[in-house]
């Protein structure tokens, strides 16, 4: 789902509109989100309108915060879940995977570069 689709979805917005003006990668099939690059890492707003699975991997460190929903993280094996409130940090190289529930809104924070600016649109 476009982000600009996710605004028109949404009856109360979690992100402002003007947001649809970042650039956006696909982070999994159907999860596009606004990306703001800058030194030395990058920071996503993500939605899922419906529950979406992201298979393990690993890269560099990452923080994140839960706006609205719930998030079920594998981090290095070990089942945690994050809900509305809640943060998490996944060190550099961990393996994880996740599960975020329908109408799951977050932000999550990447040291260096996750996405190239040819991912970018």
């Amino acid at each position: 789902m476009s982000y600009k689709l996710f605004l028109e979805v949404r009856t109360m917005r979690v992100f402002p509109e003007w947001f649809e003006k970042f650039k956006q990668v696909t982070l999994w099939p159907g999860m596009d989100m606004p990306v703001i690059s800058g030194q030395g890492g990058q920071i996503g707003f993500g939605y899922v309108p419906q529950e979406t699975e992201v298979p393990e991997h690993a890269h560099q460190g990452q923080w994140g915060v839960v706006l609205e929903g719930v998030v079920e993280f594998w981090i290095d094996g070990q089942h945690h879940t994050f809900k509305k409130g809640d943060y998490y940090h996944i060190p550099a190289g961990v393996p994880h995977k996740a599960k975020l529930h329908a109408g799951t809104a977050f932000i999550d924070v990447w040291e260096g570069q996750r996405f190239s600016e040819d991912r970018m649109k």
